[in-house]
């Protein structure tokens, strides 16, 4: 397969991670980086081998050697250079969130034509467990389902980090806080396994600042979500609950489940320490009970993938990515809507 001719633009910290991932792919020929800081972006381009650094999205895009461009920053400033891109006629990996709100993204959908758009969501779909999870959900051996969820409350550690980065509970930088950060992955995770079934209606939720005694653990100003809980109706009477917190008082509590009439499927989009990283069938057998089954343990084989190779193999073979900017407008229909619902008290409808 013809290796994609790549440009990366922002080199912090998550950029440092796909100039890394893409260097070291024979999928990816990365031409380029970007940074508005100089040094920065020299840095990563002497470190990696890549031939040609930009301080500006401009000159990269201008590069016709660059067919497809990683966007790598926050919310707040990608979007807009998201649809110069796509002006330019550019192929796009958008990290996470993919916007601020529906209205981007659904201008990125009028303005997209043929390039292939991948969000970076599916970070943990993509791995063997989120796999595995969904072919076991694909056998029905849940039953009709009842309520699909996720529990992610992460306790304070001891002492706050020196410089806690400003977009991370921003509205202006990053379109919110942990509620965009984080649960963009629990909803791709929840809905890539449950095959993006889930029709969301209604929803009900509310979000709270950090905590003032742990005040110090965001940056300066900061206005957005350290934790939130929603109630979301969807069709065929399944409840989607969605509840993360970070900064919290609370011991470390996480879990991502799917509970049916039949079966309970228990899932570890991410590593938990104290718990197994399985995924756990639990299924009721007359005369016996509940009868647990280990689908997938860690450390076993499985498929995985990359959001690079699934994007390179999206443009080459002229497909939709793992998450297209479709199924990110339904995750940010859902967040919108939670954000609603806090600001107003009142339960949302989604359209």
């Amino acid at each position: 397969m013809e290796p994609i001719r790549l440009g990366i633009i922002g080199c912090g910290v998550i950029g440092s991670h796909h100039i890394s991932e893409a260097s070291k792919s024979p999928l990816a020929d990365l031409i380029a980086v970007a940074d508005v800081i100089e040094d920065r972006a020299k840095s990563m381009a002497e470190k990696f081998n890549v031939p040609t650094y930009y301080t500006n999205e401009d000159d990269m895009l201008n590069d016709d050697r660059i067919e497809a461009v990683v966007l790598a920053m926050p919310t707040g400033v990608r979007t807009p250079i998201a649809f110069k891109a796509l002006e330019k006629k550019k192929h796009l990996i958008i990290e996470k969130p993919a916007a601020s709100n529906s209205a981007e993204i659904e201008k990125m959908i009028s303005m997209r034509g043929d390039l292939v758009v991948a969000c970076c969501s599916p970070r943990n779909s993509l791995s063997a467990h989120g796999e595995l999870a969904r072919k076991c959900f694909d056998t029905g051996v849940l039953g009709k389902i009842r309520s699909v969820r996720v529990r992610a409350i992460l306790s304070a550690p001891p002492n706050p980090s020196d410089n806690p980065p400003p977009w991370r509970e921003s509205f202006k930088l990053n379109g919110g806080g942990i509620l965009v950060n984080w649960s963009c992955y629990d909803l791709d995770y929840l809905m890539y396994i449950t095959g993006w079934q889930l029709k969301p209606r209604v929803v009900l939720a509310k979000w709270w600042l950090v905590g003032e005694k742990m005040s110090a653990y965001v940056a300066p100003g900061s206005d957005a979500d350290a934790h939130y809980t929603a109630f979301i109706l969807c069709d065929d009477d399944i409840v989607l609950t969605m509840e993360r917190g970070e900064f919290t008082s609370s011991t470390t509590d996480q879990a991502w489940e799917i509970i049916g009439t039949d079966g309970t499927l228990h899932m570890p989009m991410t590593s938990q320490q104290g718990k197994p990283n399985a995924v756990i069938l639990d299924k009721f057998v007359p005369g016996q009970g509940v009868v647990s089954e280990t689908i997938w343990k860690q450390g076993d084989p499985g498929p995985s993938s990359t959001i690079l190779e699934d994007f390179v193999h999206a443009v080459r073979e002229h497909r939709e990515p793992r998450t297209n900017l479709e199924r990110a407008l339904v995750m940010q229909k859902i967040t919108d809507a939670i954000y609603a619902s806090s600001r107003t008290n009142q339960a949302v409808t989604i359209t």
